[in-house]
């Protein structure tokens, strides 16, 4: 029954108990009646009242929770946008790095051959520039993949070691050692002219001759009657001649490979 009509079944009701006479038992009922009704209404005012407390309240629980939503997607779509950035970047990467350890395995293989003939050109080296690089020469790996350096130390260890060798041979390199002579079996002191790395000559008190690098080192030559020309040479080097002029001076040529042409 709704409570319009409840109501106006109420008021009948008093109406008709106060219209006719009526016994005690009845206006009782009557008024017991009309007071669980009004506290029927009055609880149900206080549960109206109390829900539209509560929706308000759900309702901004509910607005809350959908901007919180809201918020969640769009850091989900943007952390989505960062993870397809960070595999692209990746990916670079991963090219980058293969490039890299392709070009770093062909540059292995360059220094492999760089490294066992300069070790193989050691011995027909000068004995001044020899004695200047054995600190460089000691960095070399011994055999094929015994080094314990890395790629770039290798590589400065070569590009030097190219460097100093190559300078050498550029200029005229006039020394003073002390020696035994191949026609001779007394230690003396000599002066010795390189010209770059493929042929020297030496000038003694008493004799004189040139040398050229062989396979197992130099080679050297007793030539007296060169003496003079050689003596000359070394003059014009040091600046000593009064007068620039040509020297004729003997030359010995090795047309194997590797050899001084």
């Amino acid at each position: 029954m709704k409570r319009l009509d409840y109501f106006r079944f109420l008021i009948g009701m008093l109406s008709v108990v106060h219209a006719a006479p009526a016994s005690p038992e009845a206006l009782n009922a009557a008024r017991s009646t009309v007071k669980e009704w009004a506290a029927t209404e009055k609880a149900i005012s206080l549960e109206v009242a109390e829900w539209e407390g509560r929706k308000q309240l759900l309702e901004d629980l509910i607005e809350v929770a959908a901007q919180r939503i809201q918020r969640l997607e769009a850091e989900l779509a943007a952390g989505e946008d960062r993870l397809s950035s960070a595999d692209e970047a990746r990916f670079e990467l991963l090219e980058q790095q293969d490039a890299v350890s392709r070009e770093a395995a062909q540059i292995r293989v360059l220094l492999q051959k760089m490294e066992a003939r300069l070790s193989a050109l050691k011995p027909r080296l000068p004995q001044p520039l020899l004695e200047e690089l054995l600190p460089v020469y000691q960095r070399l790996p011994q055999g094929p993949g015994e080094s314990q350096l890395g790629l770039g130390e290798r590589i400065r260890t070569v590009v030097s070691l190219l460097a100093r060798i190559r300078k050498f041979d550029e200029v005229l390199t006039l020394t003073e050692s002390v020696r035994t002579l191949p026609d001779s079996e007394v230690a003396v002191s000599v002066r010795i002219l390189y010209i770059g790395l493929g042929q020297a000559y030496y000038y003694g008190p008493d004799t004189a001759g040139f040398g050229s690098p062989g396979p197992e080192g130099w080679d050297w030559q007793a030539a007296p009657e060169c003496r003079e020309s050689i003596r000359g040479a070394i003059a014009q080097v040091e600046g000593a001649a009064i007068l620039p002029k040509f020297v004729d001076l003997p030359v010995q040529l090795d047309l194997t490979e590797g050899g001084a042409q």
